[in-house]
């Protein structure tokens, strides 16, 4: 009888000290990383969205300081996840677009050499520009390797020289815009070129605002 009292209470306790099936689950790291998984996704999905915005927002507050703010805005805003809130990168997107247009006006005027239909003097005024903006593609190209090369020791005399190197572009551009004005050539042709020439200009104009106010 003993025994079996014996048998019982041990049996009793070995029932209190088994955790419930319930419990086990309840509590079970599968289930907890789960949730937090799918919370997670969730979260970074609208954060992504109102990332987005906010990038887009800081380069439409940007372009507002800027003398053709529309065209800034218009150029820079489907980069706005590679530019984020980073002047820096503010600075080589900006200045990227201006050297596309660049070689886009260049590649245009190009086409229009080869017809061979000009006056001598019309001929000569568009090589002049070709040249203009050929040296304008250069000056922006040492810009963007610059810009991507920034180094502590140099890094004001490399900045210096960006500067430079972009204001002579817009020079370019302008000398290139005014020999169509002094040598009177058909205002056809004239629209055709300059309307490239004047799309490089302002996109640099840009990118020089950026660079003037955002390279320390």
């Amino acid at each position: 009888m003993a025994s079996f009292q014996i048998l019982t209470i041990v049996a009793f306790f070995i029932l209190l000290a088994k955790p419930s099936t319930t419990s086990s689950c309840e509590n079970s790291t599968i289930s907890t990383n789960f949730t937090q998984t799918k919370i997670e996704y969730s979260a970074s999905n609208y954060g992504n969205t109102s990332t987005t915005q906010t990038f887009k927002n800081y380069i439409k507050t940007s372009c507002n300081s800027t003398t053709y703010p529309s065209i800034c805005y218009s150029t820079l805003s489907p980069y706005a996840a590679k530019i984020g809130a980073d002047p820096l990168k503010l600075c080589s997107v900006s200045l990227s677009m201006a050297y596309k247009a660049a070689k886009s006006a260049s590649t245009n005027i190009a086409k229009i050499l080869k017809k061979n239909n000009m006056t001598r003097i019309a001929e000569q005024v568009v090589q002049d520009c070709f040249g203009n903006v050929k040296d304008s593609i250069g000056e922006l190209k040492d810009s963007l390797d610059s810009l991507g090369n920034l180094d502590g020791a140099e890094r004001k005399f490399q900045i210096s020289n960006i500067k430079t190197w972009v204001s002579a572009s817009i020079t370019n551009d302008q000398t290139c815009s005014d020999g169509f004005d002094e040598m009177n050539v058909d205002s056809s042709l004239t629209a055709k070129i300059r309307n490239g020439v004047l799309d490089v200009a302002r996109k640099t104009s840009n990118a020089l605002h950026f660079i003037n106010n955002n390279l320390y």
